[in-house]
Formats: structure tokens, C-alpha cells, sequence
């Protein structure tokens, strides 16, 4: 076991005993990159500061049944980000966003573009991902970011497969109109 390795096993097993100082050194290892994971998620650092702190409470809360089979950070990255997608299903922010209209219908249009984001600063695309819809932020990051099939995002958002396809294509439709200007 490597020196890092036995520094993040002593920490995790401090926050298992709810050792305050472990939690917070735990915190204080990863609150910046789980930031970022929950800011792709939020309309506002404080929303992700929000989801960020309720995150933690959730990792301390589940640490127990982390295996230490895989990846820590892996773990806690999901942890995060099912934190994120639960703020927005206990928040019912994104319920009902899909307007139906001929301007969808094109899926030519809404596939035109397949590298829109690529060539973008960071900042830009946040700044731009806030202004997008929730429902089709929320459905954009798990495809574009986190990586999972449509598939799986719609049980994960109880939704059905049709419906988040359509939520897809419309944030990368969305996404390219305002690219395209």
C-alpha cells in the first residue's frame, strides 16, 4: 500500500469512527473537485455550494458502505452526482420543461453539430450550461459528462427512455444555437 493510499484509508476510517478532523481533512481533499461535479448540475455556485454541502453529509452518512473494492474517488464522484440529481427530483425543478413543437422535429438539426462543446474554455461552458433549461442540464451532463446511455440516465430521473432522448437532443440542439451565432 502506497504512503497516499494508508493517508486516505487512516482519513476514511476517522470519518467511519465520526472523527470531526477526518471529516474535515476529507473535505478539505475533495470539496474542490466535488464542486465542479456539482456545479455542472447547479444554476449558481451557491446552488452547487448547496448540493456540495448536502453531499458530504451523504458521504459521511454512506461511507460504510464504500467496499474500498474500486476507486474512492469514483465512489464519491457518484455519490455527488446522485446527490445532484436528487436536489432536482425533491425541487421539481425540471418537471414538465419538454414544450412539445414542430421545431424539434428535425433531428437532422438537432445532430448537426457533434463536437459543439470541444473548443470551448471551461468557463464559457459553464457560463453557457447556466442558462440552459434544468431538466435538459441535467440530462446533458450524465450523457456528455458522467457518461451514461440514455438509458440509464431515464431510470435513474424515472423517466422514460423516449423523453430523455428528447431532453438530449434538445440541450445539444440548445447548445448549438448559441454556439452557431
Amino acid at each position: 500500500m502506497t504512503g497516499k493510499d494508508s493517508e486516505l484509508e487512516k482519513i476514511i476510517n476517522g470519518c467511519l469512527q465520526n472523527d470531526r478532523v477526518s471529516q474535515r481533512q476529507l473535505y478539505d481533499k475533495y470539496s474542490s473537485r466535488m464542486f465542479a461535479v456539482c456545479r455542472r448540475y447547479a444554476n449558481s455556485d451557491e446552488e452547487a455550494e448547496d448540493m456540495l454541502m448536502v453531499g458530504f453529509m451523504n458521504v459521511f452518512k454512506g461511507l460504510k458502505s464504500y467496499s474500498w473494492d474500486g476507486a474512492f474517488f469514483t465512489w464519491l464522484t457518484g455519490v455527488m452526482m446522485r446527490t445532484a440529481i436528487s436536489y432536482y427530483r425533491s425541487t421539481k425543478r425540471f418537471r414538465n420543461e419538454l414544450p412539445m413543437g414542430d421545431e424539434w422535429d428535425n433531428e437532422d438539426v438537432l445532430l448537426a453539430e457533434e463536437n459543439i462543446v470541444t473548443n470551448l474554455e471551461a468557463k464559457s461552458i459553464i457560463e453557457l450550461m447556466d442558462q440552459m433549461p434544468d431538466f435538459s442540464r441535467v440530462v446533458f451532463n450524465m450523457k456528455e459528462i458522467e457518461g451514461y446511455k440514455l438509458v440509464e440516465i431515464a431510470q435513474m430521473l424515472d423517466k422514460k427512455e423516449g423523453t430523455i432522448r428528447v431532453a438530449y437532443m434538445r440541450a445539444r440542439k440548445w447548445l448549438a444555437d448559441r454556439l452557431l451565432r
